[in-house]
């Protein structure tokens, strides 16, 4: 499968909507006291402002021409306090492949790609967070070298 990568811009939106529904779906039947059901054009706009932003990247992965996924990294910075040094990294924060393109190295290209922009950058490290409900997408992540980096609990709700 030949898999080709480009930064997304406004006609990408209607895909870049629908797969982000698909995702956000799981997440809301999981978690629906923390996620809601946003309004499409809510969606849109979180995204034309990721394209807005100068520290925010979207990427398209496409399979054989047909967009097959999608990333959007940003990177973060943490000035240093009395207890940890400063930090400086490229947050993953969402990645996303069509059902009928996984297992197929879209991920993966999506996860170079990202990496290869942050060491353009001077930065090393590529974080990303995970519900603890995805289990698939724990086992994706993994076989692509993210290692877990903290345990987040919660009480009540």
């Amino acid at each position: 499968m030949s898999i080709t990568l480009r930064e997304a811009g406004e006609p990408d939106l209607a895909f870049l909507r629908a797969m982000n529904g698909a995702v956000h779906a799981l997440h809301l039947a999981a978690a629906p006291a923390f996620f809601r059901e946003p309004e499409p054009r809510e969606v849109e706009a979180m995204f034309r402002a990721r394209f807005e932003h100068p520290e925010t990247q979207v990427w398209i992965a496409e399979a054989e021409g047909t967009p097959a996924g999608f990333a959007v990294s940003s990177l973060r910075e943490r000035p240093e306090n009395a207890l940890c040094r400063a930090q400086r990294y490229c947050e993953l924060e969402e990645v996303c492949v069509a059902p009928a393109a996984r297992r197929k190295g879209v991920a993966r290209a999506l996860v170079e790609r990202v990496s290869a922009e942050a060491r353009a950058r001077s930065i090393d490290e590529v974080h990303l967070f995970c519900l603890a409900f995805n289990a698939e997408a724990q086992a994706a992540f993994a076989a692509l070298g993210f290692e877990p980096l903290s345990v987040r609990f919660q009480r009540g709700g």
